[in-house]
């Protein structure tokens, strides 16, 4: 047998990759909303009117090929320029959270530069649960900033797509279930990334709700429901933030792609709303020459074709021009739109922005944005903030406790040179005074399959850890008859089927060296080879689980290759040094032990992630289990949970405290030992619901998810507006978050008629803290119809204010309601209506917490 020595050295280095000096990893104070003014914003170099003149003139210096150029993508992230006229080539990047790093010009494989190193910032679910435009404003600086320093010209970002389904594989992408939470967040992020020369894209355009089939599911919504749900955030981006670009998505919009959909293109995106930058394609998306050039699309990227000259845009749609069945007319509007965009941006201007990355400003931005998102579910016991003074012994546990998520979740991962993990946080801020056990949990008689923080391969498309699986016609293995990826060594069948014949491959990066024990649970014949070099021959029935010992060298790379056969289940794991796993009797008598017990669960970006959604809400593996466990030996057992998509949380009664972090960006690990601890105060809102059960939800019990067609049965009733129409309890209410401060609301002054031509109404509250810490509360105001002649939400989002107080400190606050807040889509008018009658004011700190209520009058 092969012999795999090690050698480790215990050291790490952290460096800047913008020629700053090395950063520590502990930083100072984090960066508070005033200092946003240092960092620099463009001023505009030239005049709208200037521009116009300029795309005029170089429009006409244009041969109809170059034009047809400009069109469409000539390698996977670039446009090509025309060097006669001094228009360069157009570079776009991934990056709703931080720029990806550089992918291959042909192909999905990285660059491998060691210069392309970004911030990794929270994705926008944290900041959709910060409830604060200014977070937003800080997000898109520093997304700006670092993508005109990786010189691109397009980032593409942010996301606007709603939390339809909490299964969804994107939703850490976006800004949460509402509407107007996501309208009101989406201005001001892409206002700042636009301010430093870079164009914001936002995505995608429209309906993109559901990961399953996401290339051919058709979805068809009532125009009621897409107006008022699913294109408002998009409505702003275009109207109030200026985006210079727009996404298309994958799926259908009543069976065209969405990407050349007239209604959706042409109709409302570019006639109704006047938006008057580039409308672009995601990647290999389902179009064809005609429609799309007709019905509005501008440029094409990323077609699944040999050869970019055989793109839709590019010698079909330079033939159908020449043959007269596209108007050149239709070319030059889309061409106008390329080089409005590029002009806007600066790319022809030598005094463009440079951009800066990877600073300690950067960095202080990004745990910022971690700390803000944060959200204290609940805190029976008072026990947090922890009072570090009377901690002696600590046990950490869970899968998201030590576990970097960075490079992974699709093609928003980011390549940062550090990340910091919880554990990692809390060691540093607790110091040696505490003593900090981590430990894992045995699975019992259940095997996990080897954890994706081990696997280097990646998904081509979304950077996902996976294996990669051929299945063969039989056991010698000479004809694949399909070759696949699955997120997880790990397989049963549901139902008795024919021998399968399957070979698993993956490269493994060991994370400590040492004995790695492999292990094997399944029913049939498997050989695992490591280096080409077969290491074990299994043949079982599935009684017990079998192992072989391999001697692995951190950070050395080894392919692992699996051959099975069988047709019942199996799985493929390992216990790897560095990572105690223990039995329930070990941890539970540790948990006995410690002054308190911190378990860090949740999800990861094997299951949060691009093109995927999960099959349930229940967490993965045995975190139900060992949660449980662990309150019954401790009941100071505090739950974190770190996802971007709700969870089951059968334990939610019972456990007394409960922080929910969503994905925390590079400096997670210590923005959650700051909140822990008291040196940050809680202030985030969930910006999703977080339901009982997977069946309460609508598109599960109305029986509208499925891979073909998406109906929205449950119209404009989603997420929060769904689970009070229908009575429906649920876990922890959209917009709940507590703080280590109280608050009051009272004096709600609503008046008692109000005119239809007036452009706003006015209504305020007095907000106290009551509390004996400074802190900021979120108030919210809801909207409802007291009588309609169409089914509306009981309440609906209409406005929100974060404020910050000091003890004893008051302030009013002020909301202004437009007339379009009051209306719904009137599909007899096709436009927005205001009924006369009354409506009901909610104003709370959740959708269920209200803790002041009026009337008025619309007439």
């Amino acid at each position: 047998m092969k012999t795999f020595s090690f050698l480790l050295v215990g050291c790490i280095v952290l460096t800047t990759f913008t020629g700053c000096s090395p950063i520590s990893m502990t930083l100072s104070k984090p960066l508070s909303t005033s200092q946003l003014a240092v960092m620099p914003s463009s001023v505009s170099k030239t005049t709208p009117a200037a521009i116009e003149q300029e795309v005029e003139r170089l429009l006409a210096a244009l041969t109809l090929s170059e034009k047809i150029s400009l069109l469409h993508a000539n390698s996977k992230f670039t446009v090509a320029g025309v060097e006669r006229l001094g228009i360069e080539e157009m570079h776009l990047s991934d990056g709703p959270h931080g720029v990806r790093h550089e992918i291959s010009r042909h192909s999905w494989a990285p660059a491998d530069w060691d210069t392309d190193y970004a911030t990794y910032l929270p994705p926008l679910t944290a900041i959709a649960a910060s409830w604060d435009p200014a977070m937003a404003t800080l997000h898109g600086t520093v997304l700006g900033r670092e993508a005109r320093h990786r010189n691109k010209d397009i980032i593409l970002g942010p996301g606007v797509n709603l939390a339809r389904l909490p299964t969804y594989g994107r939703n850490f992408e976006y800004f949460g279930e509402d509407p107007f939470l996501a309208a009101q967040l989406v201005v001001p992020e892409i206002l700042a990334i636009q301010q430093h020369d870079v164009a914001a894209c936002v995505k995608h355009y429209a309906l993109n709700t559901q990961e399953l089939n996401r290339w051919g599911v058709d979805a068809q919504p009532d125009e009621r429901t897409l107006r008022e749900v699913y294109l408002p955030a998009f409505e702003a981006a275009v109207k109030e933030g200026g985006v210079y670009s727009v996404m298309g998505a994958y799926n259908k919009v009543y069976g065209t792609n969405a990407n050349q959909s007239a209604h959706l293109v042409n109709g409302i995106l570019k006639q109704d709303w006047g938006f008057d930058g580039v409308l672009l394609t995601d990647w290999h998306v389902d179009i064809n020459t005609v429609d799309a050039a007709m019905n509005g699309l501008d440029l094409e990227m990323g077609t699944l074709v040999e050869d970019y000259d055989d793109y839709y845009f590019a010698a079909p749609l330079l033939a159908k021009v020449q043959e007269g069945e596209i108007p050149e007319a239709i070319i030059d509007e889309k061409v106008r739109r390329i080089l409005r965009l590029q002009l806007r941006v600066g790319m022809m201007d030598p005094l463009r922005q440079e951009g800066l990355r990877n600073t300690e400003e950067h960095h202080r931005a990004a745990r910022t944005l971690a700390e803000q998102g944060i959200v204290l579910l609940k805190n029976d016991q008072q026990l947090l903030p922890l009072q570090k003074d009377t901690l002696k012994n600590v046990l950490v546990m869970g899968p998201n406790a030590n576990l970097p998520h960075g490079r992974g979740g699709g093609s928003s991962q980011v390549k940062s040179n550090y990340e910091i993990t919880p554990l990692q946080g809390l060691q540093t801020l607790l110091g040696d005074d505490v003593n900090i056990v981590y430990l894992r949990a045995g699975t019992g008689d259940t095997l996990q399959p080897i954890p994706a923080d081990y696997i280097s391969t990646r998904h081509g498309g979304s950077g996902t850890p996976v294996w990669r699986v051929i299945s063969f016609e039989d056991a010698e293995r000479q004809q694949p008859l399909n070759v696949t990826e699955w997120p997880q060594s790990s397989k049963r069948w549901a139902h008795n089927t024919d021998t399968q014949y399957l070979t698993l491959e993956a490269t493994l990066v060991p994370i400590e060296s040492g004995e790695h024990i492999v292990k094997f649970h399944g029913s049939g014949h498997a050989q695992l080879h490591v280096d080409g070099e077969s290491v074990a021959s299994w043949h079982t029935d599935g009684q017990k689980v079998l192992s072989q010992t391999l001697n692995l060298t951190a950070g050395q790379a080894y392919t692992f290759q699996l051959q099975y056969d069988g047709n019942t289940y199996f799985t493929l794991g390992w216990d790897a040094p560095g990572i105690q796993v223990v039995s329930e009797a070990v941890y539970t008598e540790a948990a006995k032990k410690a002054d308190l017990v911190l378990y860090f669960g949740g999800l990861s970006h094997s299951d949060d992630r691009e093109g995927h959604d999960r099959e349930s809400m229940r967490l993965p593996g045995n975190q139900d289990e060992v949660i449980t466990a662990l309150h019954r030996a401790n009941a100071t057992t505090t739950v974190f949970i770190i996802a971007g998509s709700a969870v089951e949380m059968p334990w939610a009664n019972d456990i007394s405290t409960l922080v929910w972090g969503w994905y925390g960006g590079m400096e997670a690990g210590h923005a959650y030992a700051r909140m822990l601890t008291g040196a940050v105060n809680p202030a985030g809102k969930m910006p999703i619901t977080l339901p009982k059960q997977y069946a309460d939800t609508a598109p599960i019990k109305l029986d509208d998810y499925n891979d073909n067609t998406a109906l929205y049965k449950e119209g404009v009733f989603i997420g929060y507006r769904w689970f009070e129409a229908q009575s429906i309890e649920v876990q922890f209410p959209f917009g709940h978050g507590l703080s280590y401060t109280q608050f009051d609301i009272d004096n709600l002054s609503v008046p008692k008629v109000v005119d239809a031509n007036a452009e706003k109404t006015v209504i305020s509250v007095t907000l106290k803290n009551t509390g004996k810490r400074t802190g900021a509360e979120v108030v919210q105001l809801y909207l409802g119809d007291a009588v309609a002649s169409v089914a509306r939400p009981i309440k609906e989002l209409k406005g929100f204010k974060k404020v910050t107080l000091a003890p004893g400190e008051s302030q009013t606050v002020m909301f202004e309601l437009k007339p379009r807040d009051f209306a719904f889509w009137d599909i007899q008018t096709n436009g927005w209506l205001v009924e006369q009658g009354n409506f009901n004011i909610y104003v709370g700190v959740s959708s269920e917490d209200i803790r002041a209520q009026g009337v008025l009058h619309h007439q």
